[in-house]
């Protein structure tokens, strides 16, 4: 609960911060979220792939994956198209990468 508590408040307060911003920071934004996502879909897919991977972590790792491609395939098609983003939208491609991102981390923790 507390994770989901502090997910919450980092994603109000990056669309809050985002609300104001242009559609160049916005830009910017989306760009190093995907980024992110490219730096750590390798690292997902390096523990689906061992044989000792938590049959668990590796479902909660393939949920959180599938999850922020939902959101970061439109983000893509987005800045690829030159259309318009909205901070909702940037935000919500950042909140899914954070939370693969804390996925993999789990088995780090192990």
């Amino acid at each position: 609960m507390r994770k989901l508590c502090i997910l919450f408040a980092a994603f109000c307060l990056v669309g809050l911060t985002a609300c104001d911003a242009s559609q160049t920071n916005l830009r910017k934004a989306g760009y190093a979220t995907i980024q992110a996502y490219n730096a750590t879909a390798p690292l997902a897919l390096a523990y689906a792939q061992q044989p000792s991977a938590d049959p668990t972590i590796k479902a909660e790792i393939k949920t959180a994956s599938a999850d922020t491609m939902k959101v970061i395939t439109p983000l893509g098609t987005d800045l690829q198209s030159s259309n318009p983003l909205t901070a909702l939208e940037v935000s919500a491609a950042t909140a899914a990468v954070a939370a693969l991102q804390a996925q993999i981390a789990k088995e780090t923790v192990k």
